[in-house]
């Protein structure tokens, strides 16, 4: 099992809360929990921060998470970073 923490830094918290609703509008984050050997893919605000927001993502493996990065929901995400002017913070966990 493989645990990615994302971390998105953005401009202000109206980017913040602006590319969440973006996500939770087009059901990415939803789209994203039923591929194969996605065990969790949660969005959280952090405490005492107003520009950034914490992406868990938790996969049955590495390849299963690298499927996907090649989907089009994935690419959409990209975009939707740009058009919000996020930044991304990612730690990588491998768990027997």
């Amino acid at each position: 099992m493989t645990n990615f923490y994302v971390t998105y830094t953005m401009p202000s918290k109206e980017d913040r809360d602006g590319y969440l609703k973006a996500i939770q509008d087009e059901g990415i984050d939803e789209i994203s929990r039923g591929e194969d050997g996605c065990i969790r893919y949660d969005y959280f605000y952090p405490v005492g921060s107003d520009n950034t927001l914490f992406l868990w993502e938790q996969w049955e493996s590495r390849e299963h998470q690298k499927v996907h990065c090649q989907t089009e929901h994935f690419a959409r995400l990209g975009q939707l970073k740009e058009q919000f002017h996020a930044t991304t913070e990612i730690q990588i966990e491998d768990r027997a």
